[in-house]
C-alpha cells in the first residue's frame, strides 16, 4: 500500500485527484442532466459526474488514507461547479467532503476483499452509502435551515442526485470489473517478489 507521507504517495494521490478533476469536468460539460435552475438564492442542477473513478482506483492501490485524500481533492471541480458557483456554499464544501468518505470506505472494503469483477461492483455501490446519507442530510436538513428552500423541495433535489450517484457508481462499477477482468491489470497488482 502507498504511504500518504512518502514523495510517492503524494505524487500518486495529487495525480489521481487531478484525473479525478479532469473526469470531473469532461463529464459534467458532456452530460447534464438538468440545467440549472435558480431556487432563491441557490441554482440546481445535475449531470454526471464519474471524479470517483480516479477514486476508487486511488482507494484500490494505495488504501483509505489514499483513496480519501484522492476524493477530497478530486471533488474541488465538481464543488466550484455544483456549489460555489452557483451561490452554494453548503454544496462548496460539502461535496469533497463526500466524495473523501467514499474513498475511505472503498479503501477498507477494497483490503479487506478479493479482486475480483463481482466485488468490484459491490464495493462500488456499498461505497456510496454514507456519501448518500450525507447528501441527505445536506440536503433535507440544512438546506431547509440556511437557504429557506421548502422541505418537499430539498427532498426531491437529494433523492435526484443520490438515484444519479447510484447509476453513477453501476457504471464506475461496470468499468472497474472490467479493469480486474483483464490480465494486464491482474499483473499490476500482483506484489512484486
Amino acid at each position: 500500500m502507498l504511504k500518504i507521507s512518502t514523495a510517492k504517495g503524494l505524487s500518486f494521490v495529487a495525480l489521481m485527484a487531478a484525473l479525478g478533476n479532469v473526469l470531473s469536468f469532461i463529464s459534467i460539460q458532456l452530460s447534464p442532466i438538468i440545467p440549472s435552475i435558480p431556487l432563491g438564492p441557490i441554482s440546481f442542477s445535475l449531470a454526471l459526474d464519474l471524479s470517483h473513478l480516479a477514486t476508487f482506483t486511488a482507494s484500490l492501490l494505495g488504501g483509505s488514507i489514499v483513496g480519501g485524500f484522492t476524493g477530497l481533492v478530486g471533488g474541488f471541480v465538481a464543488a466550484f461547479q455544483f456549489g460555489f458557483s452557483t451561490g452554494n456554499i453548503i454544496t462548496g464544501f460539502a461535496l469533497p467532503l463526500g466524495k473523501a468518505m467514499t474513498g475511505v470506505v472503498a479503501g477498507i472494503l477494497f483490503k479487506r476483499l478479493s479482486s475480483g469483477r463481482l466485488e468490484a461492483m459491490t464495493v462500488t455501490v456499498i461505497s456510496y452509502v454514507p456519501e448518500a446519507i450525507f447528501t441527505a442530510f445536506i440536503f433535507v436538513y440544512l438546506y431547509p435551515m440556511f437557504y429557506g428552500l421548502p422541505s418537499a423541495i430539498a427532498s426531491l433535489i437529494a433523492a435526484q442526485i443520490i438515484v444519479k450517484a447510484f447509476i453513477e457508481m453501476l457504471i464506475i462499477g461496470a468499468i472497474l470489473a472490467y479493469m480486474f477482468g483483464s490480465k494486464g491489470f491482474k499483473a499490476f497488482l500482483k506484489p512484486s517478489s
